[in-house]
């Protein structure tokens, strides 16, 4: 693989290689599925609770998701280190998002358990890979990355360590508590 030091810090991080990856193993994962569907059905929940189960998961994940896509954009562009609001609970709330609720949720609909091992390979890919980022982050950030990443979770929300955004009256910008 290339060599970290090498590299610049992207919008889209780590994620690319991470998708890349989980797409190969979804396709495998879909075909077996398609020709076994009957063997890895989900028969031991009711059908109307996998339903719920799935929307309740989606319409938590589609906000969060969107919200947090559009913070990191105005982050990379202001070259600054967010630490607050969602990204208090983990360092990696799109990750996060999409392998527990939006990938959960949308798969819950196809009532099949190995579906469900989908997110389960996306989580075993960003713990794989996520590395590179890391030591990208803390070339661009330094200490003050060190330290977030030393008290903040990677992709498990600690959602009792959510610090609120701050505003600055004056000029709009987010600023730390």
């Amino acid at each position: 693989m290339d060599n970290p030091i090498d590299k610049k810090l992207t919008f889209w991080g780590a994620s690319p290689i991470i998708f890349l990856f989980t797409i190969l193993y979804s396709i495998a994962v879909i075909t077996i599925n398609y020709f076994l569907k009957p063997v890895f059905q989900i028969d031991f929940i009711p059908h109307n609770i996998l339903i719920t189960l799935a929307f309740v998961l989606l319409g938590i994940g589609i906000p969060f998701y969107f919200i947090t896509l559009l913070t990191i954009k105005n982050a990379f562009k202001q070259k600054k280190l967010l630490t607050t609001g969602v990204f208090s609970i983990c360092r990696n709330p799109l990750a996060a998002v999409v392998t527990f609720f939006l990938l959960p949720g949308f798969l819950l609909l196809f009532d099949s358990w190995l579906l469900l091992t989908i997110p389960l390979f996306l989580y075993g890919m960003f713990k794989i890979l996520i590395n590179r980022e890391e030591v990208l982050m803390e070339r661009e950030f330094g200490q003050d990355y060190i330290k977030y990443r030393k008290n903040t979770s990677a992709i498990f929300p600690k959602v009792w360590k959510y610090k609120k955004v701050q505003s600055d009256e004056n000029t709009g910008e987010q600023t730390r508590p």
